[in-house]
């Protein structure tokens, strides 16, 4: 009596761990460059960016200067708060950053002194630019 009362209490643990044992996993549908980081960043907040067309841009370079993440709200382009890593280098006072994991659109930000510039260009030729300042 004893063992059944063990077995039919550990019969329904085992049961949800071989059905976990068997669940395939799922794949993120957002390429792992946009998404992730392997570049660190400091604690700073990321500096704000208002933009000609009314679209704000929050930019935060990584430490290394090698990557930038943005937080863009595009509204020519339906963006809100949309996150964006993108990979570059600081050559003299500009820096230029590039996001091109997706084969439908680049995504292009540029810096130089409080001044910056994003830029989509979309594989059929399509193209969005707009031009930025810090807090203006």
């Amino acid at each position: 009596m004893n063992t059944l009362t063990k077995l039919a209490t550990a019969l329904p643990a085992l049961a949800l761990l071989s059905a976990c044992a068997t669940t395939a996993p799922t794949t993120p549908n957002t390429p792992a460059s946009e998404s992730v980081t392997d570049a660190a960043y400091d604690r700073m907040a990321p500096a704000p960016y208002t933009c000609t067309d009314g679209s704000k841009i929050l930019a935060k370079q990584s430490i290394n200067k090698k990557q930038v993440m943005l937080n863009a709200t595009l509204p020519k382009v339906n963006w809100a708060n949309q996150p964006i890593i993108l990979n570059g280098a600081v050559q003299g006072d500009t820096a230029s950053y590039v996001n091109e994991s997706n084969p439908e659109v680049v995504y292009a930000w540029h810096m130089k002194d409080d001044k910056g510039i994003f830029a989509m260009k979309w594989a059929n030729g399509k193209e969005y630019q707009v031009n930025c300042q810090v807090g203006r």
